[in-house]
């Protein structure tokens, strides 16, 4: 590939910006830029969202932030199907730029592609796909990008703004609500919420240079088409939650009249609650990640549920001082939520009941 040729002046530098996919890794869509030179003969694709299944310790990495996101350049050839067959639209914005420019760009694409520059600590919020296309294209031309202020500016935050990719996957964002802490509410301006690249297209869309005051998005152009949504909603987690404490209820009721020992359930809920308070310090305090912590779930949602399930310290009174505790916090929990400085989903209302109505049967037990 002759990355090291100057580009031509019927070249042509894009943006592409991909709709959100099914898969995990792609629910937020995609940013990557395009070089095009028909004189050269190039049509290539800069991706900054490039990451490797292989690596050693791969999921601890990624879990721990630690996981090198990487600039990997392909041809327009094996983009474009990638994303015709996952049924993903591709929007393509052609940059306002004179030959040097384009120039300068490219040299800029090709210095991160040398294999001391193209790894980075990936960030979610502040370093990802997106922001380092924004950052390159701000940094490389002869001019300021001057951004447009949009209405959302300090109306919505972090947690807001991905929320409204996960309408379909409720019990995604109930489980990134449950492990993303109070940083995530931090209200979003509009540079910060270009970490989305369905608001990094928006914002380009009405960008201009500060000196001449014209506009940087020569032309727009509707690659790829989506794929029609489904229609049909998930029944939301409350519904699901809700059943589940009432049979929780009911067989704790029977149980307790009948004098039988319930211990399996107790092992299974305080289990899977203690499992949750131990993954939420782990992102709290053992990660590079700056949005997991604090977390104000780690109240309701500790590690204390597994001591519990020691059957020597669950038959003292130290066990039952802690199962009172235990009811005591939810409560104040669950009256106090609206104050804590985090979004705290009323879908939880329904695990709360059903940790209390344990708690207090298990000490009933006991007695």
């Amino acid at each position: 590939m002759p990355l090291r040729a100057q580009l031509s002046q019927e070249s042509r530098i894009t943006i592409l910006t991909c709709s959100p996919g099914e898969e995990l890794y792609s629910i937020f869509g995609h940013t990557a830029m395009r070089v095009v030179d028909p004189v050269l003969e190039i049509d290539y694709v800069f991706n900054y969202g490039t990451f490797d299944f292989n690596t050693p310790n791969f999921y601890l990495k990624f879990m721990r932030g630690q996981l090198d996101y990487a600039l990997s350049v392909s041809d327009f050839s094996y983009f474009l199907p990638e994303y015709r067959q996952a049924g993903q639209s591709v929007i393509e914005q052609s940059l306002n730029l004179t030959t040097d420019e384009k120039n300068r760009l490219f040299k800029a694409l090709i210095s991160n592609y040398e294999p001391q520059n193209r790894y980075y600590k990936y960030h979610f919020f502040f370093d990802n796909c997106a922001t380092r296309v924004r950052d390159v294209i701000a940094s490389n031309i002869g001019d300021t990008i001057v951004f447009p202020e949009k209405e959302y500016k300090d109306l919505i935050c972090f947690r807001d703004a991905i929320g409204t990719y996960l309408h379909n996957r409720p019990w995604t964002k109930l489980g990134l609500d449950l492990i993303l802490g109070a940083p995530t509410d931090d209200p979003v301006n509009a540079s910060s919420i270009q970490f989305l690249p369905d608001y990094l297209m928006l914002q380009f869309s009405d960008t201009h240079r500060a000196e001449s005051n014209t506009a940087l998005i020569r032309s727009t152009e509707t690659l790829l088409e989506p794929k029609q949504p489904e229609t049909a909603k998930p029944t939301p987690p409350v519904v699901w939650l809700s059943l589940l404490a009432l049979a929780v209820l009911v067989y704790s009721y029977i149980s307790y009249r009948k004098r039988k020992s319930s211990m399996w359930l107790n092992s299974l809920i305080f289990s899977l609650i203690g499992i949750l308070g131990l993954l939420i310090i782990f992102l709290w305090f053992f990660t590079l990640h700056t949005v997991t912590g604090p977390n104000w779930h780690i109240i309701w949602a500790n590690p204390l549920y597994l001591i519990l399930l020691i059957p020597s310290f669950s038959n003292s009174r130290a066990g039952t001082l802690i199962r009172q505790l235990m009811v005591l916090a939810i409560f104040l929990f669950a009256i106090l939520s609206a104050f804590i400085p985090q979004y705290i989903p009323g879908a939880l209302i329904p695990v709360w009941i059903i940790l209390i109505v344990r708690l207090i049967f298990s000490i009933q037990e006991r007695n």
